[in-house]
């Protein structure tokens, strides 16, 4: 196994998932689950509530700004609930949000169920991957490289879910409600399993270093390239590319089956490249596959290149919170609260960029987006590898 500068590391004992660890993936998974449908029926929406492009994107800004008040007010919560009742008051709350979507009535309403989903949801991703970190020591990329399958298990089910609930005549809130009743039971049958202690945030002393920070704003940078295609791929394929709506928004989980596969074979290449080397790989690979989704003018190119991208992105998210874990060292548990106020800040800012910019110049155009916040990333990954490797000079 190789560290963040690709020093090679012993061989870390056998990984054992117990209890805890299974729920912790699964709840997280379940917060996936309502988070990545939401790109998909936003042009349905759009269509029933009478919305621009713009005010179906507040949607996804007002889950943003519920993360962002989640990280900068999560760890005091946590400490007073307790890690269990924390992680249930999250999950209870996100399916109660997602309830509250299904029957809203016009715009305000729906945009106030989205900031109840990201203010209680987000206290899960507050607490799974210092959890995860705090069972599995030595193994906890591998961890954390699972976890984010095991989200993209139901980030697939997503779309999938909304296809097949349109093609049953029970329309987009069928596939909301019964992810709504898997949630539930997870909450259930979790509610056994014994939970480590987190460590207190106030138990280590000092403040988080310069290149936390740094791997801080290249998560935020990531976030913000799988938000901006999750949200936006379903509407992209049916109204640029020219799918149905319906076949648009099943054919979209090709970006979550892909982004599955990624994952799924990263975790065996996690320990044996350098992170830095697979994360520059990765966005390479993304801006390659944003060529063929972009300028490819059909389906035969189009959904392949989605694919591609759903390759490149797969390993970003989890590799830059790695990196970051790693240089947060012993205020692990302060990184992970504050993970949450990246991940809001960018799901509040691109997608909702991206829609106004189609609002003005069409949304092929706005797509132009996608491949500017890549080439960003590529530039913060050398700063933030400078900024570790002076810090590790002195």
């Amino acid at each position: 196994m190789t560290g963040s500068g690709g020093v090679a590391l012993a061989t870390p004992p056998a990984m054992q998932r117990d209890a805890a660890t299974w729920y912790g993936y699964l709840l997280l998974a379940f917060f996936t689950f309502l988070l990545n449908i939401q790109g998909n029926i936003l042009p349905f929406l759009q269509r029933e509530l009478a919305i621009g492009y713009g005010t179906a994107a507040l949607h996804a800004s007002a889950i943003a700004v519920g993360m962002i008040v989640t990280g900068l007010t999560g760890e005091r919560l946590i400490a007073r609930l307790g890690q269990g009742r924390a992680l249930a008051v999250g999950g209870l709350g996100a399916a109660l949000g997602a309830f509250f979507l299904c029957i809203a009535p016009a715009a305000w309403a729906s945009i106030g169920a989205c900031l109840l989903l990201g203010l209680a949801g987000s206290l899960i991703p507050s607490v799974v991957p210092a959890m995860l970190a705090g069972i599995h020591g030595r193994n906890r990329d591998r961890a954390l490289a699972e976890l984010s399958a095991a989200c993209y298990v139901f980030a697939v089910t997503a779309p999938l879910a909304v296809g097949a609930s349109l093609a049953l005549g029970l329309g987009w809130r069928g596939a909301v409600l019964c992810g709504i009743a898997i949630g539930l039971a997870i909450l259930a049958i979790g509610r056994r399993a014994e939970l480590p202690p987190l460590p207190s945030v106030a138990a280590a002393k000092g403040r988080l270093p310069a290149t936390y920070w740094a791997y801080w704003c290249l998560l935020a940078l990531v976030v913000a390239i799988e938000f901006c295609v999750l949200l936006w791929a379903p509407a992209f394929l049916e109204r640029v590319v020219g799918l149905p709506p319906a076949t648009a928004a099943s054919t979209a989980a090709v970006f979550a089956l892909a982004m599955l596969a990624g994952r799924l074979a990263g975790s065996a290449l996690v320990g044996r490249w350098p992170p830095a080397v697979l994360f520059a790989g990765s966005l390479l690979l993304t801006l390659l596959g944003f060529l063929l989704y972009w300028g490819g003018g059909s389906p035969w190119l189009a959904v392949p290149g989605l694919a591609v991208i759903g390759l490149g992105v797969a390993l970003l998210y989890p590799l830059s919170l790695g990196l970051a874990l790693e240089v947060a060292g012993p205020l692990a548990a302060a990184a992970s609260a504050r993970f949450m106020f990246a991940v809001g800040l960018a799901i509040l800012t691109a997608p909702f960029l991206l829609g106004a910019v189609a609002d003005r110049v069409g949304l092929a155009t706005a797509h132009l987006v996608i491949p500017a916040l890549t080439v960003v990333a590529l530039a913060g990954l050398v700063a933030a590898r400078a900024l570790e490797r002076r810090s590790a000079a002195r």
